[in-house]
């Protein structure tokens, strides 16, 4: 299957994830592309208006497409919410979604911000089928990052 992993990362811990799910991913047969864009300049714009990116990934000539961002100011990072208003129709295609946040818990933003992304892409079409939130300060993060990976891979197999 070929899989897109589209992240919005800033410091990295979202390109993080983003590697480790294309790791588990690929060990399971999938051909998989991780694209990364992040915010040229004003990496804490608030307003998606005030937001350039350096690069827009494509989404077409994939069966499968996951999305990865971050929590900003307790909501969805501006970036994400600018590249999402300017995606084409995706045409059902099967989604899956995962944010990464500083706090501990999902309630501090994570959970709104989620919200705001699957409504964002679903308003484009996407049918989401699986969402995951890192926090990053969590003394259970990297089971939190096992967990998605392999929950999200799961989903792939035949």
């Amino acid at each position: 299957m070929k899989i897109g992993i589209i992240v919005h990362s800033q410091t990295g811990h979202t390109l993080l994830v983003g590697e480790r799910l294309r790791e588990k991913l690929q060990s399971d047969g999938h051909e998989v592309r991780l694209m990364r864009m992040q915010n040229l300049e004003k990496e804490e714009a608030k307003n998606p208006t005030d937001v350039q990116l350096d690069s827009l990934p494509e989404t077409k000539g994939y069966d499968a497409l996951i999305f990865g961002a971050w929590v900003q100011g307790f909501t969805l990072c501006p970036g994400f919410i600018k590249y999402a208003e300017q995606l084409p129709d995706l045409g059902q295609a099967s989604v899956s979604c995962f944010l990464t946040q500083q706090f501990r818990y999902k309630w501090m933003g994570g959970n709104r911000a989620m919200s705001k992304m699957t409504t964002s892409l679903e308003t484009k079409g996407a049918v989401v089928k699986s969402t995951a939130i890192i926090n990053w300060s969590h003394k259970k993060r990297e089971q939190q990052i096992e967990e998605l990976a392999e929950r999200f891979t799961r989903q792939y197999k035949a």
